[in-house]
């Protein structure tokens, strides 16, 4: 009897042991959107109010000069995105990556109507400035 008790003592022991081995292992779950403001910042946010019909050229090339730093700081975001997502690989939920993928179309899309808008002031530009 002794020698079972013992044994199911040393079993009780090493079973709980094993419990909070294995529980250490879980990855730690992630708050998404803290990590991508800590890693990446806040997404880049642009604007292009610009009147190519009435703009002198200097403003124009401004604004040029702008857009493309813009366009260069969406490009960074989006490349600290993408290596955020494969650093915390299997820690991500599928919510996780759903907020990245809403992340990079955002910023997606606020690059392309930037850039839009640059491209719509040029060619009213181009059109009064013949």
């Amino acid at each position: 009897m002794r020698f079972f008790l013992a044994a199911l003592s040393c079993l009780l022991v090493a079973s709980t042991a094993f419990a909070a081995l294995a529980e250490e292992k879980k990855p730690k779950p992630v708050d998404i959107k803290k990590e991508i403001t800590d890693k990446c910042g806040l997404a880049p946010y642009g604007l292009v109010d610009l009147n190519g019909k009435s703009a002198t050229k200097e403003e124009m090339e401004e604004a040029k000069f702008q857009v493309t730093a813009f366009i260069t700081q969406v490009d960074v975001y989006q490349e600290c995105l993408l290596k955020l997502a494969n650093a915390l690989g299997d820690r991500l939920s599928d919510n996780d990556k759903r907020v990245i993928a809403l992340a990079m179309k955002q910023s997606q899309e606020e690059k392309e109507a930037v850039g839009n808008a640059y491209n719509q002031a040029v060619d009213d530009y181009n059109a009064t400035h013949k």
